[in-house]
């Protein structure tokens, strides 16, 4: 059972703003999986109302995810008060900025605002990230416990690039710097090219919640001009903290 549960995420995750209907034959093949299971588990999701039949006999995702999206943008809504700041800080900066949250061992982007000249950053709304090698994911690590931290290495640190830290010593330097000087980065650890900058967003009580990074090509951010760049994502982190009710 919960291995049917897995393949119908698989199905339901086949589908994006660029690949909006796939038939039962494109979804085995993108899949690797048998046809009639394909087509046992497209025909519970569409029962259920996940999925839609087209009139060329495809699926695309149904209605019933709007729902689903409604109860999840409540759920979220408190994050969304920061759109403000960080339209101020994409025009001053006029990089891409994302604002993201710590969810099942992962970060998870909730804001993504690009400039007039964005440049291809490979996030998306929703879709989980690693911890140790984005610079809002090692932000969100550094300041939980440290029982936690050992959890997340224990699990293995994936390596993305030549930069990406994969020891665990290096990782607790890197972790103890952070809670140190307020702010991470992320110097083409995840993505080759990539340059990011990341500082924490505390409730009242001082409990990081989420965090706000500024991202962009690495000939651009990783200047002598770093500390003035760290000072205005903790600036604006900061602003989002005093605005959003947590």
């Amino acid at each position: 059972m919960i291995n049917s549960v897995r393949q119908a995420i698989r199905i339901m995750n086949c589908f994006s703003t660029k690949t909006t209907e796939l038939g039962v034959s494109e979804l085995a093949l993108l899949l690797s999986m048998n046809r009639s299971t394909i087509h046992h588990l497209v025909t519970t999701l569409y029962n259920e109302g996940l999925l839609t039949k087209t009139p060329n006999r495809k699926y695309r995702p149904g209605a019933k995810l709007l729902d689903w999206g409604q109860l999840a943008n409540e759920q979220y809504k408190p994050f969304f008060i920061a759109n403000s700041v960080i339209d101020n800080l994409v025009k001053r900066s006029n990089e891409t900025v994302h604002l993201g949250i710590l969810e099942n061992e992962s970060v998870s982007y909730l804001i993504k605002t690009e400039p007039s000249r964005p440049v291809r950053i490979g996030t998306s709304i929703g879709i989980p990230k690693p911890l140790h090698c984005t610079a809002l994911g090692k932000v969100l690590l550094s300041f939980q416990p440290d029982k936690f931290v050992e959890k997340i290495i224990s699990k293995g640190l994936r390596r993305y690039t030549q930069n990406t830290i994969v020891e665990r010593e290096a990782l607790w330097d890197e972790i103890q710097l952070i809670r140190k000087q307020g702010y991470a980065i992320d110097n083409e650890e995840f993505e080759e090219g990539l340059f990011c900058i990341a500082a924490p967003v505390r409730n009242y009580l001082g409990d990081v919640v989420c965090a706000l990074s500024v991202s962009g090509p690495e000939f651009r951010m990783n200047t002598e001009r770093i500390h003035i760049r760290s000072e205005i994502v903790i600036e604006n982190a900061y602003e989002v903290s005093r605005q959003c009710d947590f």
